[in-house]
Formats: structure tokens, C-alpha cells, sequence
């Protein structure tokens, strides 16, 4: 790709980050909504998830059709990452029950459109819990690909041992919600 993007062969998912994802977003499934969470560390060849960040309350948007994340709340994560060194790896979101998994129109037109980012679609409102259930995309060229189940087992690793922090965003901050969390705690 170029400087800016450096390319990712694969990304290190840390199975803190899938249950603080999970456990971010089903409150809100389970009330017929859709939700999500941002995943984020450094971009290099092999991308490691360090944070997890749940945008909730003023700026996030949860309705049973979208979960929509205002720019004022990407510029309050942006401004908290760049002095730590983090980049947006990845952005998961559910949806809700009957939907399947797979990215919309909206998610691939109305969503981050970077080289190299992952989208990642988790089912019933995230019930889902098995990964391999979920919708895995890249962004390559001007669309997101779908990861095939080769690509996926290949260029996706959840790591067992990684901890990592957990993090909430509004429109105007980014907080602590839990700090060195990994997939037991």
C-alpha cells in the first residue's frame, strides 16, 4: 500500500477483545438494537488489537436498522490514540436477530473505507459467540472483500494469552472501563 497504510498480512486478536466486544454489544441486541466496537493498536505486517474501544451514549446512534457513530465521536478516539501510538484496526458490529451477518450497503459505503481495515459483522445482536460465525471483510482497493474461510484461519489469530484495556467514547472523551482485561476476567 503506501507509508500511510502500511499492509497487514495478519492481525492478532487477542480473546480479551472478542469478549469485551461481546460484552459491549449484546445489552444493546438483546433490546433489538445494533451496536459495536472499535478495535485498535499498531499497524505494522502483523497487527496486534491492544484496546478495545465501546462508543456509547452522546454520538452513537442504536436503532434495530444501524448503529451509527457521529464524526465527533471518531475525532474524541482519534485524539485520545494518536499520542499512544494506536490506529483503527478494525470495527465489529452486530446484527440484529434474522439479519445475517454480512456487510450492507451502508456498512460498506457509510463506514471507514481505509486500506487494510477490518469489518467485522457479529449475528443475533451478538449471540454469536463462535468467530467463525461472524462476517470477516478487508478493505481492499475501493470495496471490502469478504475473508474466505482459508483467509480467515490464516490472517486472523486469537491470541489466548493477550490482555488489553477497555475503553468507552462519547462525542467529547474517552474513559477507562477496564484496564489489562484479558479473555477469564
Amino acid at each position: 500500500m503506501n507509508e500511510l497504510y502500511p499492509d497487514i498480512d495478519r492481525w492478532v486478536i487477542p480473546g480479551a477483545a472478542m469478549a469485551a466486544t461481546l460484552a459491549g454489544v449484546r445489552p444493546s441486541g438483546r433490546r433489538g438494537n445494533e451496536s459495536g466496537a472499535f478495535w485498535l493498536g499498531s499497524r505494522t505486517a502483523v497487527s496486534r488489537v491492544t484496546a478495545v474501544v465501546l462508543p456509547q451514549g452522546v454520538g452513537i446512534e442504536e436503532t434495530p436498522g444501524q448503529w451509527r457513530v457521529a464524526s465527533e465521536v471518531f475525532g474524541a478516539i482519534s485524539r485520545w490514540a494518536k499520542p499512544r501510538g494506536l490506529t483503527l484496526l478494525g470495527i465489529a458490529h452486530t446484527h440484529v436477530h434474522g439479519v445475517p451477518p454480512r456487510l450492507s450497503w451502508a456498512d460498506r459505503h457509510r463506514s471507514v473505507r481505509v486500506p487494510g481495515i477490518l469489518a467485522v459483522v457479529i449475528g443475533r445482536g451478538g449471540e454469536d459467540a463462535n468467530h467463525h460465525d461472524w462476517g470477516w471483510y478487508v478493505f481492499e482497493k475501493d470495496d471490502y472483500r469478504e475473508l474466505a474461510p482459508s483467509d480467515l484461519d490464516r490472517r486472523i489469530e486469537i491470541a489466548a494469552d493477550d490482555a488489553l484495556d477497555v475503553w468507552g467514547a462519547d462525542s467529547e472523551r474517552v474513559w477507562e472501563l477496564r484496564t489489562g482485561m484479558t479473555a477469564t476476567s
